[in-house]
Order: structure tokens, then sequence, then C-alpha cells
């Protein structure tokens, strides 16, 4: 994932009321909102952030349930980051690397060197994930008859 700084969500950010509106998952999640081109530029609607161990010396601690909740069906609090901060947790964007597996993209695909992460998220987001959009071009040539299974 390299340098894991560039991608923490800065606290001035955090403390916005907005950002009650992230949509946060961790490492063993199954589910993730839809990455848009707007991934890092607002917050609501435009992809999951990840939750991780910010500080290594926290002791291992399970994350309180409703924070891996999407918005929706959490109970809004003021305070809703206090139990990550607590916790040694912190939140941060995924980057383009880690968007590029979740849509299918192979273990060898990489960005040129000098993409930054939000030019990543750009071109990443409303992408289709590769493997399902095969997929279903191949349900539909052998709904046309033109392949065999």
């Amino acid at each position: 994932t390299g340098d894991v700084s560039r991608l923490c969500i800065p606290d001035k950010l955090l403390d916005r009321p907005a950002s009650w509106c992230l949509d946060i998952v961790n490492a063993e999640s199954r589910r993730a909102s839809c990455f848009t081109s707007a991934y890092g530029k607002y917050f609501k609607g435009t992809g999951s952030v990840l939750v991780y161990e910010a500080d290594d010396s926290a002791e291992r601690r399970r994350m309180p349930r409703f924070e891996l909740l999407p918005p929706e069906d959490r109970e809004y609090n003021a305070d809703w980051l206090a139990p990550i901060r607590r916790n040694g947790y912190a939140l941060r964007y995924f980057s383009g690397t880690e968007l590029a597996r979740l849509f299918g993209f192979s273990e060898t695909f990489a960005f040129p060197s000098g993409v930054t992460p939000k030019q990543q998220w750009k071109l990443i987001g409303n992408s289709l994930n590769v493997r399902m959009a095969s997929r279903i071009v191949k349900l539909g040539l052998v709904a046309a008859g033109l392949i065999d299974m």
C-alpha cells in the first residue's frame, strides 16, 4: 500500500460534521461503498475508508460495532470518533492500488510513477469490476449463441 501517512484522513477533515457520513470498513469487511471519481474529495457516497491500527502500542481491542456500520445504520453521536481515537485506531483512504485490486485489476497492474493518490482515485472511481464485466460479456455471448460456455 506504500506510504500510509499519505492516505491518512487529517483530523481537520474528521472534525467536520460531514465526516459522520464516512462509510468505515476494516480489512476483514465483506462490503464497501461504491467508489466514485470524487473519492477523497467528498465524504458522502464516494467510497469507504479503512480503519487501521495507528498506534503500534495500542492494546489489541475489537472495534466497537457501530463504527463498522454504514452511516445510515449508526446512531448519531457528536463525539463518534472518540472510541476510534481512544483505542489507537485511525481512518485512511484506500490507495489506488488497493482500489484497483477491489475492481479486479491484475496483481501486475500498476499506476505510472508520479500519479498522485487523488489522480489514481479519479482514474479508478466509477470503474466496473473487470472480472464481473468480463463474465457479463461472456454470458451475453452465450445467450446470443455466439460461444459455448
